[in-house]
């Protein structure tokens, strides 16, 4: 290369990288100018000495304050090596491990990691580590004192989930051991006197947000719109289409501003974007999404892409997005006052979902969805009497659901009678009774109340304890591989979408799948034929899933918890170890292909995910994609030339070719009646059995009866409900 264009290339490249350089440390600039912005900036040294002064200290800081991805830094930075912090969902742990990590210039698995299930970027260089409530338990089981933390904070406490209210409980009784441990009690500024008190008058820290001025409008549902009583079967959407109207009337359209809508179910959305969509069709100014969590992954990421200019955003909202989401752009709130919550009958031993006005702190929540970036307007469909009517607080979880996994886990703790457990707030006494009288009747705990050697396998197995006895039932009665999948696929969420209206062919494009046995053997068909599909050369298994109306990330996740089944059932002996297959030379280099693809991909994918942000179509709010916009929507979790991550994540994960043999193997008539055998026993007592009128009634008036609870009807996600002619099946 002659001297002179070897001096102007290296001039080209220098001035490159100055200009990289001057482009880091801009970026830098503004990433530090935005944290000395966040609230919680002023407040890092007052933290930072009530820590060094006491072992319990509680942060209150309203939504947006910054505690959340700032506290865990100001402590590692202080000198406080070796972090935990507890989020009660995982999508919060990833997401904030990752802005963590960005905010810190670190590569989350580095110093900043997460930690889920089936899911961890921890490695031994982690000194921050985001996890859930119920993984920090699972540890407390192995190493009762916590040895590998210096700090464990405790975010979004005032959620008061079944495993936030448990851990704080184990913590209380954990701290006098270990003098040396600090914990740190983040929550909003709600009911701060309690969590303080329940710690022996912990030093309270409270952190302003940084909410802008916002509109309170109560306009409470005329009577003629309401029926008797304010029960209907359907709700009726027109106080929901005059906001709307509301909205365009006064505001202009290239005024930004998007509107959130909060409404007590999926029922709920379903009829409002049933009405609001032709409106906004009509008006070409709203993109209407829904947003609950039977939803697909996609359509869930939509609320976060960026509508056109002059268009809005309208979405329907379960109470998914009172805290665990933050959709930026909202200015409008629109508040229904209601919400679905599961309330527990300890004598039928049933849970169901029903509908209750809010608490004034969801209400609070709420409204301040409104304000996170200019000012804002909240519509409340309820009178200002009513929301002064409104209890102050949501009701504990703990207080309204089954308590047998709880109560196992604590026994398996050796934390004693549960009667006497110090909890924050004490459930009622009788669903206590009824949770150990239910561990005795399933062997689980002995007549002393202390566990039984099954009991203390069912305590490992991260599921409830019906499906957890169908699982060691299943592995004792030679049926460990419909058993394994039975009890994993029940395990997770369901995986069948609600079909989007007029769109008829997913339901006959399952039916093939469905069993006349009910839900366990449909999902025990609907995974294994999964599995073959993905067995096939060029099997498309996303595009299978589509065409049936299945989320194809909860089989995933069923085949996860698959496999983490049948290592516990092999540590204990019910299982033998599967015995590893000799591979051939062209075997192994072929895995390490696929191994050095996926690792490749990863890192394309981890460097441009974040930077993209879509720009919705007007389309796109139309209440579910077609086939060709699903596609497309899929290619953000695939690399180049078509290959899915996933599918690659999976491949690396399992031993893919033991999988599909035993999906493959069909089961004999004696198989079958034996692991419906193992399903009923497992259940006992909650079976049901038909009405004897049924016979004269319409399918979806059929009710059924259980041993304590009389009139019951089926789920509307369930089998039978979407296909009745199956009760009737020979």
């Amino acid at each position: 290369v002659p001297r002179r264009q070897l001096a102007e290339f290296r001039r080209a490249l220098l001035h490159y990288l100055d200009f990289a350089q001057k482009r880091s440390f801009a970026r830098l600039a503004k990433l530090q100018r935005e944290r000395a912005a966040l609230p919680i900036a002023q407040y890092r040294a007052p933290l930072l000495r009530a820590v060094a002064r006491n072992q319990v200290v509680l942060v209150a800081g309203d939504t947006g304050c910054g505690k959340s991805t700032q506290v865990p830094q100001f402590l590692l930075a202080a000198g406080y090596g070796h972090v935990a912090v507890t989020q009660p969902r995982r999508i919060a742990c990833v997401a904030l491990a990752k802005r963590v990590a960005f905010e810190s210039l670190q590569q989350h698995g580095e110093q900043v990691g997460y930690q889920i299930r089936f899911e961890s970027s921890r490695s031994a260089a982690t000194k921050i580590l985001f996890l859930t409530e119920g993984l920090l338990l699972r540890q407390v089981q192995r190493e009762p004192t916590l040895p590998g933390y210096r700090v464990l904070v405790a975010d979004e406490v005032h959620e008061r989930h079944l495993h936030g209210d448990f851990l704080l409980g184990v913590l209380r009784r954990l701290l006098p051991a270990r003098p040396d441990l600090k914990l740190i009690l983040m929550s909003a500024t709600i009911n701060i006197g309690l969590f303080s008190s329940y710690f022996g008058g912990a030093p309270v820290l409270q952190v302003p947000g940084r909410s802008f001025p916002i509109t309170v409008i109560y306009q409470p549902i005329p009577k003629e719109e309401a029926a008797p009583g304010g029960k209907t079967e359907r709700l009726d959407p027109r106080p929901f289409l005059r906001v709307l109207q509301a909205i365009d009337h006064k505001y202009p359209p290239e005024e930004r501003g998007d509107l959130l809508v909060f409404l007590s179910g999926v029922a709920e959305i379903g009829a409002v974007l049933e009405a609001a969509q032709p409106y906004a069709a009509r008006t070409q100014r709203w993109v209407v999404l829904p947003l609950h969590s039977t939803l697909s992954v996609a359509e869930q990421d939509k609320v976060f892409d960026v509508p056109p200019p002059g268009v809005r955003k309208c979405i329907l909202s379960t109470n998914i997005a009172e805290t665990s989401v933050t959709i930026d752009g909202v200015r409008f709130v629109l508040d229904s006052g209601k919400v679905k919550e599961m309330s527990y009958d300890p004598q039928g031993k049933l849970q169901r979902l029903q509908e209750f006005w809010i608490s004034r702190a969801s209400a609070e929540q709420r409204k301040g969805r409104a304000g996170r970036t200019g000012p804002g307007v909240c519509y409340r469909l309820y009178a200002e009497s009513d929301y002064d009517a409104f209890s102050p607080y949501p009701v504990p979880e703990i207080q309204r659901v089954a308590l047998d996994v709880l109560v196992l886990q604590l026994k398996s703790m050796g934390l004693g009678d549960p009667r006497t457990f110090p909890f924050l707030e004490p459930p009622p006494p009788s669903s206590l009774e009824t949770a150990v009288r239910y561990l005795r009747e399933q062997g689980a705990l002995d007549e002393a109340e202390e566990l039984t050697p099954i009991g203390k396998l069912l305590a490992q197995l991260p599921v409830d304890v019906v499906v957890g006895k169908v699982l060691v039932l299943g592995a004792l009665l030679g049926l460990a591989e419909p058993a394994l999948t039975v009890a994993a696929a029940l395990s997770v969420q369901s995986p069948f979408l609600r079909a989007a209206p007029g769109n008829p062919e997913r339901a006959t494009a399952r039916r093939p799948l469905e069993s006349p046995h009910g839900d366990p053997l449909t999902l025990l068909n609907v995974f294994n034929e999964w599995l073959q599909v993905k067995s096939e050369r060029g099997g498309n298994s996303r595009k299978w899933c589509r065409r049936r109306g299945l989320e194809e990330h909860r089989l995933y996740e069923a085949a996860n918890l698959r496999r983490q089944f049948q290592e516990l059932l092999q540590d204990h002996q019910l299982l033998e170890a599967a015995s590893s297959r000799p591979s051939d030379s062209y075997s192994r280099q072929s895995r390490h292909r696929e191994r050095r693809e996926l690792h490749r991909l990863w890192r394309s994918h981890a460097e441009t995910e974040g930077r993209k942000r879509k720009v919705l179509r007007l389309q796109d709010g139309a209440g579910g994609s077609s086939s060709e916009e699903e596609e497309a929507g899929g290619a953000d979790r695939r690399g180049e030339r078509g290959i899915d991550i996933q599918d690659v994540k999976f491949k690396l994960r399992h031993d893919v070719e033991q999988l599909q043999a035993a999906a493959g193997a069909a089961l004999s008539p004696a198989q079958l009646a034996l692991l419906q055998l193992v399903l009923c026993r497992g259940l006992y007592p909650q079976l049901a059995l038909p009405d004897p009128l049924n016979s004269g009634r319409k399918d979806s008036d059929q009710i059924f009866h259980t041993r304590s609870k009389q009139g019951l009807v089926l789920h509307p996600t369930c089998v039978f409900a979407a296909s009745p002619e199956l009760l009737h099946a020979q």
